[in-house]
């Protein structure tokens, strides 16, 4: 698909949807040059190096879009039976005010405090703004044609994350103060994403927020977070090797700028350009291909396929890392990089292979939870386990594993590669992989 195709709506969809989709559009080339500065990879270094931030902040900020998943099931309560594009119009308001707070911030303590707590409070929002959205392209969009589509929207951020946070750091590397100005220019930006946003419509969501009442009084503790791994065997392993494999992908994220930045002394360009502008690129140029797989398959099978390849990644990350070869890192990111590139397709709409309609939103909870649990253990694990840890960042007598951490990953997605596959097998016999995409 070319890069013209990207920006094409979709000649399968109603009058209605498209209308929609084009605003979603409207809401991806522009949102993201505000959320794109808000990226942990991004901030991390802006932090390191204009901060001199400790690496426990660096560690928190990577940490920030991964654990404020935990707010998930808040938001996916807070929004039972309610509509959902003006609860996601009002939180992206509210992380906008979050990017105006870090382009105030001074050069201090102070300010280095101001720029963890905007990162952490802004992916909050985030992750009620995922869930939502993810509900809102099941409703609109057909699961024979979803993952391309959302596959397009997902590209267009791409680009948009790519485009801000490369001329960003090119910006940085010349005039280091000048982040007040980027900051306040993505803020601009995000605003027409809000207004686009407020115009989309949902197919069939008074239906839908009738079944979500329904739900949440008749479920007796359906949707309860236990009772759904408990009633859905599959869905609960599926969720556990998912657990591992981020655990693994997590846990390398904040040694990896401390590496890149503080270790090997690279640049703002090449720094943000390794740690984020390679995933973001990869995930704009290969989307749509991983999206045409996606609709063919069951995600476990998809995830079995794809962790394979995040293996080998990794391993050339260790070599990288070992070597202190720039070269061997960019090359290990970019193998990583192409497997997620798909893996963010699996994580928006993978759910949806498991749950029954009525139960979507409280599937996607679930993930997303977890997703948050993770995300508050294996980064800061990652960088304990990276330089050792105590109060100036060494664990008493010990040194830490230093470049083995990204071995240690690459062993943990090894596990989580043949749990996937083991688990499609499984589902195959019984009949349930196929079943399962049939009805979605």
């Amino acid at each position: 698909m070319s890069l013209l195709d990207t920006f094409r709506v979709p000649t399968e969809l109603e009058p209605e949807v498209k209308n929609s989709f084009r605003r979603e559009q409207w809401t991806e080339m522009s949102m993201p040059l505000a959320t794109g500065l808000l990226e942990g990879g991004f901030v991390a270094v802006l932090a390191a190096k204009a901060f001199d931030a400790q690496p426990w902040m660096i560690a928190v900020i990577s940490a920030a879009s991964m654990f404020g998943n935990l707010s998930s099931f808040f938001w996916n309560r807070l929004a039972m039976g309610r509509a959902k594009v003006p609860l996601v119009t009002a939180l992206q308001l509210v992380v906008l005010g979050c990017v105006a707070a870090i382009a105030l911030s001074p050069r201090s303590i102070l300010g280095g405090w101001i720029l963890v707590g905007a990162v952490v409070v802004s992916r909050l929002l985030i992750a009620g703004i995922i869930t939502l959205r993810s509900i809102a392209w099941s409703l609109n969009y057909d699961r024979s044609l979803r993952a391309r589509i959302t596959g397009r929207l997902q590209a267009t951020t791409s680009l948009m994350i790519v485009l801000a946070t490369g001329l960003g750091s090119l910006l940085l590397d010349s005039h280091p103060e000048s982040f007040r100005w980027l900051y306040a220019t993505g803020l601009l930006a995000g605003s027409v994403g809000i207004w686009a946003y407020s115009g989309v419509s949902l197919q069939g969501e008074k239906r839908h927020q009738v079944m979500e009442r329904r739900s949440g009084r008749d479920s007796l503790g359906r949707n309860n977070f236990l009772a759904i791994l408990r009633s859905d065997p599959h869905y609960a392993r599926y969720q556990w090797f998912q657990f591992i494999s981020g655990l693994g992908a997590m846990m390398m994220e904040p040694p990896l700028v401390y590496l890149i930045s503080k270790q090997i002394g690279a640049n703002y360009a090449t720094s943000i350009g390794i740690v984020l502008i390679i995933p973001f690129l990869l995930n704009f140029t290969t989307i749509h291909l991983w999206a045409r797989y996606f609709d063919r398959v069951h995600v476990s099978e998809f995830r079995a396929r794809q962790n394979a390849l995040w293996v080998i990644g990794t391993l050339v990350m260790f070599w990288g890392a070992f070597s202190l070869s720039l070269v061997w890192l960019a090359a290990g990111r970019f193998l990583t990089s192409l497997v997620n590139a798909g893996g963010t397709l699996a994580w928006q709409l993978g759910h949806n292979d498991f749950a029954p309609q009525e139960q979507l939103s409280a599937y996607m909870g679930v993930h997303v939870t977890l997703t948050g649990v993770r995300g508050a253990i294996a980064p800061f694990a990652g960088m304990a386990l990276y330089l050792g840890w105590d109060a100036n960042g060494h664990l008493p007598g010990s040194t830490g594993l230093g470049v083995w951490l990204f071995f240690l990953s690459a062993i943990l997605g090894m596990v989580a590669w043949r749990g996937f596959a083991r688990l499609q097998q499984d589902m195959e016999k019984l009949g349930l992989a196929d079943g399962h995409r049939a009805s979605s």
